[in-house]
């Protein structure tokens, strides 16, 4: 049996995998994760019961409890809009230090546009027409992967949507995937639904991916 920790349970990719994960992978333990109990109510309706905590992300008592006895941990947590560059490289180093010894652990972190290699050698969030609303939120990712990439591959990895990640879009239970490259640019014409990544997601968990994923419709290809 996998156990498994869903932070971001409550959002719109975390919702999808968690109702998804509990009506196909009955050896996968899950426990969903809230900011508080107050957010109870926002978890989707499943197929099979799961376990719920409260984590407070900052704190690292309650982090290394929510941690202690997850495989793997799942991280679809939408940062503030202000937020500090290094927000999600100081959560990820948070995580490997409540869980310890990452060996025969995985976290599946998913990314952002903001990320994607530009034929110029520059990165997405740094083109003069990335949305400067989602600009912190772009730095951030572009950092978290970074900082991924540096690490040695088999404790984590990283999938990332299209630009146009559709949340009304269909599930037609098809997907494809993208090699990272030193221009990503191609990737910005794609787009998939919210369900149609969360069938990815859910394969990346029972598989077990690691590394940098890209995750496209079926409708779009390289």
């Amino acid at each position: 049996m996998t156990r498994l920790l869903l932070l971001g349970a409550t959002g719109r990719t975390g919702t999808r995998i968690l109702r998804q994960l509990l009506a196909y992978h009955d050896n996968i333990q899950v426990t969903a994760a809230l900011r508080n109990s107050d957010d109870m109510p926002r978890l989707p309706e499943t197929k099979r019961s799961f376990q719920t905590t409260v984590v407070d992300i900052e704190n690292m008592d309650s982090l290394r409890k929510a941690t202690s006895g997850a495989d793997i941990i799942v991280n679809t947590i939408r940062i503030p809009g202000e937020t500090p560059p290094t927000a999600l490289v100081e959560l990820d180093k948070r995580i490997r230090e409540t869980v310890g010894n990452m060996r025969g652990r995985l976290i599946i972190t998913v990314g952002g546009a903001g990320t994607f290699h530009m034929h110029n050698g520059k990165q997405l969030w740094q083109d003069p027409l990335f949305p400067k609303r989602s600009l912190p939120r772009g730095v951030a990712q572009a950092k978290l992967r970074d900082y991924l990439e540096d690490i040695p591959q088999g404790s984590w990895a990283y999938l990332m949507p299209p630009p146009v990640y559709d949340p009304t879009g269909p599930r037609t239970g098809y997907y494809h995937e993208w090699d990272p490259s030193y221009d990503e640019s191609d990737f910005l014409n794609s787009c998939i639904s919210y369900e149609d990544f969360a069938t990815a997601a859910c394969d990346a968990i029972r598989e077990q991916w690691t590394g940098v994923h890209f995750i496209v419709g079926q409708e779009s290809s390289n």
